[in-house]
């Protein structure tokens, strides 16, 4: 039934029967049968949900201090000063471009959309989802509160200045490298992407998941804050690695660990060809020696071996 169509038929109930629609006035109304709009109009303390509404266009410099839902709707662009308080979700919209200096309050869900490119000035307070999108690079100097997504995309390479409060996830994408000033609080995974290294220096706030990658070897100055997991192809470890939780180097081709490691969590040697642990190692947990020469050490041996450092926890063996 055509908008003006449904519009006449309220407004004959309202008239005849004096039923009025609980809804008549509201934005949803006026977008809907295109009547003028007012200032008040354009603040929305809640949620606007518009999934599968047949509205096609949005005022300029909308509020939205709630959630915004765009799935499956018939909007193709979104309005200049757009700022939602929490979410943003445009999964299977036809909107192709975002408007420059979109404000998010916590999540933009652009997974399986068609947009193409991200604006100048974003700012999301928490995730970014863009898996599977047709984006093809982003933005300089684009900050993210939470989690970037970024699997299988086709972005080949990351901007200067990119800040991630959360996670990094560059799985099966196309990017090649990392920039020097990459910045992630939280974790970061590699896998199936085909970086060959690390810049020097290197920091990561929560895991770092390099299987899977073509990295043979580790920077200098590698600090990571929780788990470090390796490649089969990593062959050696830089000197002064810290690894603030566990060290998983079973399945590598390590045959020796470097000078000034620390582990804040467990160390894991299981099946290596390591032979002897070097002065100084430190161990905030446990070692685990199974299926190593290391065994026919005794643990007296092994914890006098690395003075002055230590193994807080316990040596585990066969």
């Amino acid at each position: 039934m055509k908008e003006e169509t449904l519009k006449k038929i309220f407004n004959f109930l309202e008239s005849k029967e004096n039923k009025s629609p609980k809804f008549k006035g509201s934005l949803m109304w006026k977008l809907k049968f295109n009547e003028p709009l007012t200032e008040e109009d354009l603040n929305v303390e809640g949620d606007l949900d518009l999934e599968y509404k047949n509205i096609t266009s949005l005022p300029n410099n909308l509020k939205v201090g709630g959630i915004l839902l765009l799935h499956g709707s018939k909007i193709t662009s979104l309005p200049k000063g757009l700022r939602v308080g929490v979410d943003l979700d445009l999964k299977k919209t036809k909107i192709t471009s975002l408007p420059e200096n979109l404000q998010v309050g916590r999540d933009l869900y652009l997974a399986g959309s068609a947009i193409t490119l991200l604006p100048k000035g974003l700012k999301v307070g928490r995730n970014l989802f863009l898996a599977k999108t047709k984006i093809t690079s982003l933005p300089e100097g684009l900050k993210v509160g939470g989690d970037l997504d970024l699997m299988s995309t086709n972005i080949t390479s990351l901007p200067e200045g990119l800040e991630v409060r959360g996670s990094l996830s560059l799985i099966a994408s196309k990017i090649t490298s990392l920039p020097k000033d990459l910045k992630v609080d939280g974790s970061i995974f590699l896998r199936g992407t085909k970086i060959t290294s690390l810049p020097e220096g290197f920091k990561v706030g929560g895991n770092l998941a390099i299987s899977g990658t073509k990295i043979k070897s580790l920077p200098e100055g590698l600090e990571v804050g929780e788990n470090l997991y390796l490649s089969e192809d990593i062959t050696s470890l830089p000197n002064d690695l810290y690894v603030g939780g566990n060290l998983f180097i079973s399945d590598t081709k390590i045959t020796s660990l470097s000078k000034g490691l620390y582990v804040g969590g467990n160390l894991d040697l299981f099946g290596t060809k390591i032979t002897l642990l070097p002065k100084g190692l430190k161990v905030d947990g446990n070692l685990n020696i199974r299926k190593t020469v290391l065994e026919k050490y005794s643990n007296q041996e092994l914890r006098k071996m690395i003075k002055p450092g230590f193994i807080k926890g316990s040596i585990i063996r066969d």
